[in-house]
């Protein structure tokens, strides 16, 4: 599966362009079912971007649906993504995981569970994690 990295952007927002393709892959029946149990999961990335711009699962499985443009027109639409709120989330998604930012506390458990094969890169946040475990599949 080639997902967009991390911090690909799309309407100038970090983590859109890859949960859009986790949605129009699970649209197709093909995400793989460790993506697709944790997909928009509250906890997650996905969770963490949701709850941000006060978006729903439903929201981008029918955004998904769109061309880019249009995503992109749309997002760029939403309250809480104008008037500086993408500039906002890009500053808090690329640190995600370390001290004081959102997922501080996971990012250690991820790296003793799930991401195990990844602990001796010492990654200090959630993205690096992310792109470290796509480079070994």
């Amino acid at each position: 599966m080639n997902l967009p990295r991390p911090t690909d952007r799309l309407a100038g927002c970090v983590w859109l362009p890859r949960i859009v393709a986790k949605a129009r892959l699970l649209a197709e029946g093909a995400l793989p079912g460790d993506y697709e149990s944790r997909f928009c999961h509250a906890s997650g990335v996905d969770g963490q971007f949701l709850a941000f711009f006060g978006l729903s699962r439903d929201n981008i499985v029918r955004a998904a649906t769109l061309s880019d443009h249009e995503i992109t027109l749309w997002f760029q639409s939403l309250p809480l993504a104008a008037n500086g709120g993408i500039e906002k989330w890009n500053a808090i998604a690329v640190n995600l995981g370390r001290p004081g930012f959102p997922m501080a506390e996971r990012l250690p458990i991820a790296l003793s569970t799930t991401y195990k094969h990844l602990a001796h890169l010492k990654p200090e946040t959630v993205f690096a994690a992310l792109e470290a475990d796509e480079k070994t599949d």
